[in-house]
């Protein structure tokens, strides 16, 4: 069975080491490669098994992982391609980073990085097919979609409100909740959603189980998110960092 592993569920501006940020593993594929990931991967030994990373947006909180990540791979020796997906922006920002002189601009590297810039991603990994949908963020944001034998999972990245979404049905959701309704002004003006609004939307696509995750922790505590989700979804659950599901 699928294994979905929760890898950070911080927001950008979580306070604390409680939560790393966003990064969630599910079988040979990475969605989003927050500050931090490439420990847990070489901790749980997921590094060499990952096929495709698949990036919804440029901000840091996202990506900065993704150079560790890859200078880790080298490291091991890795030998097979690597194909990564992510909005436009992402290939100037590699190249500058592989200029500076480290291990990704060695004629040694041993595996070829296969960059693919698109709004409406499609590609194939394993028995996955995943399609890229822009959802609304502050910054162009890819949200992807997963379907394998008859089931889908959504991830969101950021999103202020998933309509692009709503006409799909899922599975499997794993949806920002950064701000409880009480700061829904500052998650409108910062391009993100409430757990009331993510609770909501996992109601519109009939969703059999929903992940809230990208978690703040500034103002109201994690704690009052998943009140606020289970309120309407009361099967809502907000995984830890590290925290394992099948699926």
């Amino acid at each position: 069975m699928p294994r979905i592993v929760f890898l950070g569920t911080g927001a950008g501006g979580f306070k604390g080491s409680g939560r790393l940020k966003s990064s969630v593993y599910l079988d040979g594929m990475l969605f989003d490669c927050g500050a931090g990931v490439t420990g847990r991967l070489e901790d749980l030994d997921l590094l060499d098994k990952i096929d495709a990373v698949f990036i919804t947006h440029l901000h840091s909180d996202h990506l900065s992982g993704l150079y560790d990540t890859l200078v880790s791979m080298v490291v091991e020796r890795r030998s097979r391609p690597l194909n990564i997906y992510a909005p436009p922006g992402l290939s100037s920002l590699l190249n500058t980073y592989s200029s500076l002189g480290n291990k990704l601009s060695s004629p040694e590297t041993g595996f070829s990085v296969n960059l693919f810039v698109s709004l409406s991603t499609t590609a194939r990994v394993g028995e996955y097919t995943v399609e890229g949908v822009v959802l609304n963020h502050v910054v162009t944001n890819v949200g992807y979609i997963v379907r394998w034998s008859d089931r889908v999972l959504v991830y969101t990245g950021d999103t202020r409100e998933p309509s692009n979404l709503l006409k799909h049905k899922v599975d499997y959701l794993i949806h920002e909740a950064t701000f409880t309704e009480r700061f829904k002004d500052v998650a409108k003006r910062y391009g993100h959603t409430t757990a009331l609004e993510a609770a909501k939307t996992a109601e519109a696509v009939g969703a059999k189980k929903l992940f809230i995750t990208h978690i703040e922790n500034r103002g109201d505590p994690a704690e009052a998110k998943l009140r606020e989700a289970q309120s309407v979804y009361p099967e809502a659950i907000m995984p830890k960092d590290l925290e394992e599901f099948t699926l």
